[in-house]
């Protein structure tokens, strides 16, 4: 027996030892002798692995029949099967990123033959960043693209920029183009939205920005251009890939708004009741020098009512997709359908969208391919829009529970809800808990984007297309106010006769026809790509609108049960024709040159006004191609490059270029006659903004590409800017669209991505900044825009100015005593413990003549941040993205510091001036009546700094690997949060916020828009 086992024994060591081997090899570069020393040696399955020494010699022990993986930062990796060799000889590629494909305009272009500044951002690059919109995905992503989350609300897109504004009545968002399908919106209400794209369908996105790259699309591309792909069918098996998360959402703590409680609410009432006996003789209704009853004892209450918290909770979010894509040498297909469903912290607030897309391609001969892309969409929004399709209709809601009083409670005893949220004094106001918890405000849409294309090539190198696209926008609105609506001064109930209900359909369609011919060609070391193109566009709108008032009660609320209805109905179209032209040329793909031009029709100007020509000449020097660049340095690659060109805007009304009618009654023989009556006065005269655009860039790539960077520096001039320009009032109008101006901008960008660490553990880093600034040189008869009266008027655009600069008073503090008084100039209602201003004109007297202005609103420079973190199956993302340098006016404190005593306002007001000798912090005025309207007045006491750092995404994951599972390729697991935590001294709840959104004249307020919340996201990702 002991014999048996020592023989076991033995032919078990042997066969151990029969299991390992020693390799040993040599890895270099290419075909030369160069070592590569820092490469990773690892065998596939397995942990560990070995790195080259300084001569690139490696020793590994593997298994017969192993699988080696040989990687190295900037070198195609490659794989090694242990067959029984024992020296292994490995040469390594290295990996060209300049011949990755960007999506330019009409058509693709291998990065380094790119002349003009083009970003590209591959969905796969950030598919560890959960979000509910792709533009989110972005943020901090691409130097230049500033993405502003303006508001909370479900649903709602970015605001997005490229290279700041450019235009100051015209529009600044960029257009977008989705597969060569223009969508941007405009002023007249285009269909263009980003976040009707679901993320799951979108394959790349490239961003232009400057002239070269953008000029064919001529008069819609003075804001830069974003170029979406999405998904398409590959030639291979048929592939499913199913998607999903699901979230919490609610509010952070910091920014809201610090307002007094019950108890320092009635504290400081008392005090202001107090100080009116004092100082104003002030008796009640019975004669009686006395606090009022409820504000008597502040002692007897405690935190009171938190209107603010009142109105919101923590809401689910979720989103679910699946994609089927198949390929063959015939037929491609890829197919997207999606579920997104986000409720709204914001109570009785969401959105539910239902998506679908199909992408297709069939290639019946080798010379021809025909195309089909459909991608229809349903959405529902849930009293998040407002009595009209543009405005924000929670606005009020927010603003009006900031202000209600904390003493009062929502409810009554029964349960039944208090329709007045007012303690005595105060402003009447309703129960704005109540309002939302009853809105009924629903939109109903549909979006569908179609096109469908021919392609040939005739001969090789030659390719024409016509493609045909299709743009489709239904919008139904519903409302109902009933006799629960109250409003400012005016708390419900309502009587039934002021019950008023509405209803608005919205109809816009839009068609495009391209046909393009596009003929490459290579002659020895000549390359050339020449590009003709003719292109027609229609677009047209439609819309009703019924409103109907005095219902019998509040459970029938449609239109056919108002005692009294009306209505309007109106249309719109216009059109756009263009020819466009490129030619681009390269020797060795190393010197290029490259031109564009498109010569746009457009029916919303003039007869004589309506064609506009837009060129751009761009170069580009690949100066590390040359013979006397070093081949072994430290730059690997090294290109210049640089642009000028033309872009146009006609993003303006329809009809703003001839004069319109509108329904006009009149008295004739006594009797009221129906008639038409000049509605609009036309500019016929009106021309085309246009905007010139030089840009300089170097693209550098350091130690084999593992070090990427990028410069541009641009400057622009905008012409002939349009905007509404004011006229004497004796000519019947109030304003004419005009050519008012030109304004400049200027900027850098400069970016760098780095690839830290690679093996088991990896670490990218991706960061870039860009500095932007404008100036206005000229207007219309040197006439300021804005800042022209004391309230609700808090920007101003001047020449010598940026455009929207925040304008008003300076805010000096109080006048402590009678010697403050006497010293400073006063204005007509001061007194001592009063507001005090800066006399800026230095005529010893405060009025309007001594408003200013007070901040810039574009920041000086924003920037992003991104670091990937890998080791083996785990994944963790980390975006921050900020801005530095801009100013914000929180209109709000227009209401929160209101010192009359009719609001609730925020804690900081309890150090207000009482008396000289109780002075408060000298920044709060007194209470004094008929003295508080200047402290109300815009004021820089409400801007502040709009500085902020924000991490933005948090995203951990880990992959579970294909051997793990049957049939199924790959799961990632994840959990990610949004809008992490933002450092800031601003105190608002976003400093992102805009009012105006795309209106820069009017940039950089804050109104109580709708809360943004954290995500807290939970999801899968799982290919089959």
């Amino acid at each position: 027996m002991k014999i048996k086992i020592c023989i076991f024994l033995i032919l078990l060591k042997t066969a151990v030892f029969a299991q390992t081997v020693t390799l040993t090899g040599k890895v270099s570069l290419g075909t030369s002798s160069t070592d590569l020393s820092g490469t990773s040696i690892q065998v596939r399955g397995a942990k560990g692995g070995v790195m080259t020494d300084v001569g690139g010699r490696f020793a590994i022990s593997v298994r017969p029949g192993a699988t080696l993986v040989i990687s190295h930062v900037g070198y195609k990796t490659v794989e090694v099967k242990a067959s029984g060799q024992s020296e292994l000889s490995i040469a390594l590629e290295t990996i060209d990123n300049t011949l990755e494909q960007v999506t330019v305009s009409y058509g693709r272009q291998r990065k380094r033959d790119i002349t003009g500044a083009v970003s590209k951002v591959d969905a796969s690059s950030v598919q560890d960043v959960s979000a509910t919109e792709f533009s989110q995905k972005l943020a901090g992503k691409v130097a230049g693209l500033q993405l502003n989350q303006t508001s909370g609300m479900p649903g709602q897109a970015m605001t997005i920029r490229i290279r700041g504004a450019a235009s100051l009545g015209a529009g600044n968002q960029p257009l977008i183009v989705v597969d060569g399908q223009p969508i941007s919106s405009d002023v007249t209400g285009g269909t263009g939205d980003l976040n009707l794209i679901p993320p799951d369908q979108i394959e790349s996105f490239s961003v232009l920005k400057d002239a070269a790259a953008t000029a064919l699309y001529g008069s819609r591309a003075a804001n830069g251009v974003i170029i979406i792909t999405t998904k398409t069918g590959k030639i291979g098996k048929t592939s499913v890939s199913a998607n999903a998360y699901y979230g919490w959402q609610s509010v952070p703590k910091r920014g809201r708004p610090d307002l007094m409680n019950a108890r320092e609410f009635a504290t400081f009432m008392k005090g202001y009741y107090e100080d009116r006996i004092t100082y104003e003789n002030w008796k009640n209704a019975q004669g009686q020098a006395l606090v009022p009853t409820a504000y008597a004892d502040p002692s007897q209450y405690g935190a009171g009512t938190d209107w603010y918290s009142q109105i919101l909770r923590t809401a689910p979010i979720e989103n679910y997709s699946v994609t089927i894509s198949s390929g063959n040498e015939k037929l491609s297909s890829s197919t997207t359908l999606n579920y997104f469903n986000q409720s709204g912290v914001l109570v009785n607030t969401g959105v539910k969208r239902f998506s679908f897309r199909s992408n297709n391609e069939y290639r019946p001969a080798k010379w021809v391919k025909l195309g089909l892309n459909l991608a229809p969409t349903y959405q529902i929004d849930h009293n998040t829009r407002g009595g009209n399709l543009a405005i924000n209709g929670n606005r009020q809601v927010v603003s009006g529970a900031e202000i209600s009083s904390p003493l009062i409670s929502p409810y009554k005893a029964d349960g039944s809800f208090n329709p007045s949220t007012t303690s005595f004094g105060m402003y009447a106001l309703p129960n704005f808990l109540q309002q939302q918890l009853n809105m009924q405000n629903n939109m109903n849409d549909i979006h569908f984007l179609g096109n469908t294309y021919v392609e040939i090539e005739p001969i090789a190198g030659l390719h024409a297309k016509t493609a045909v696209s299709g743009d489709l926008l239904t919008q139904d609105f519903n409302a109902y106010y009933g006799t629960w609506y109250g409003t400012f001064g005016a708390p419900p109930p309502i009587p039934q006769t002021s019950t008023s209900a509405v209803s608005i359909s919205n109809n816009s369609y839009s068609w495009l026809i391209e046909n393009t011919v596009n003929y490459t060609r290579s002659f020895g070391d000549h390359n050339l790509d020449v590009l003709v193109g003719y292109t027609s566009q229609k677009w047209s709108q439609n819309n009703r609108s019924i409103t109907g008032t005095g219902f019998a009660n509040d459970a029938v609320h449609y239109i056919a049960g108002a005692s009294t209805t009306s209505g309007t109905s109106n249309a719109a179209t216009w059109t756009l024709i263009s020819e466009l032209a490129r030619l681009n040329y390269d020797y060795k793909k190393r010197y290029y040159i490259s031109g564009t031009i498109r010569r746009d029709g457009s029916s919303r100007f003039g007869l004589n006004k309506r064609y506009a020509t837009f060129p751009s000449v761009s170069a580009g020097w690949v100066a590390s191609d040359e013979d006397f660049f070093p081949k072994r340095g430290v730059i690997s690659y090294l290109k210049l490059r640089g642009s000028y060109g033309l872009t146009g805007n006609n993003n303006i009304g329809n009809y703003t270029a001839i004069t319109t009618l509108a329904p006009a009654n009149y008295v004739f023989n006594g009797a009221t006659t129906l008639g038409e009556a000049i509605n609009v006065l036309g500019n016929p005269n009106l021309t085309w903004e246009t905007s010139k655009q030089t840009d300089i860039g170097v693209d550098i790539n350091f130690l084999r590409d593992r070090i990427t960077l990028s410069y541009d520096y641009y400057r622009k001039r905008t012409t002939d800017m349009l905007y509404p320009d004011p006229i004497p009032a004796a000519s019947g109008y109030s304003t004419i669209q005009s050519n008012v101006g030109e304004f400049r901008i200027w900027g850098h960008e400069f970016s760098v991505i780095t690839k830290n660490f690679t093996g088991d553990f990896t670490w990218n880093t991706d960061f870039n900044i860009a500095f932007n600034d404008n100036k206005v040189v000229s207007l219309l008869n040197n006439t300021p825009i804005g800042g022209t009266t004391r309230y609700s008027d808090y920007n101003r655009t001047a020449v010598g100015h940026r455009i929207g600069e925040l304008y008003g008073y300076v805010f000096m503090g109080v006048y402590m005593n009678q010697s403050d008084l006497a010293k400073y100039p006063k204005e007509a209602t001061s007194a001592v413990g009063t507001a005090r201003m800066l006399d800026v004109n230095h005529d010893d007297t405060i009025n309007i003549s001594d408003e200013t202005f007070i901040g810039r609103t574009n920041p000086k420079y924003i920037y992003g941040l991104t670091n990937s973190f890998g080791y083996k199956n785990f994944d963790l993302g980390v975006t921050i993205a900020g801005q530095v340098g801009n100013k914000i006016m929180n209109t709000n404190m227009q209401n929160l510091h209101n010192l009359d005593g009719i609001f609730n306002i925020t804690k900081d007001m309890q150090n207000r001036w009482r008396s000289e000798a109780n002075p408060g912090n000298g920044l709060v005025p007194r209470t004094l009546s008929n003295t508080t309207e200047l402290y109300r007045l815009t004021n820089s006491s409400w801007v502040f700094s709009g500085d902020y750092l924000a991490v933005k995404n948090i995203t951990l994951g880990y992959t579970v690997g294909a051997n793990a599972l049957r049939y199924v390729k790959s799961v990632r697991l994840y959990a990610s949060a949004q809008n992490v935590f933002m450092f800031t001294k601003y105190p608002g709840q976003n400093p992102e916020v805009n009012d105006t959104k795309d209106n820069q004249t009017n940039a950089g307020t804050d109104n109580g828009s709708y809360p943004v919340p954290r995500a807290i996201l939970v999801g899968a990702n799982i290919n089959f």
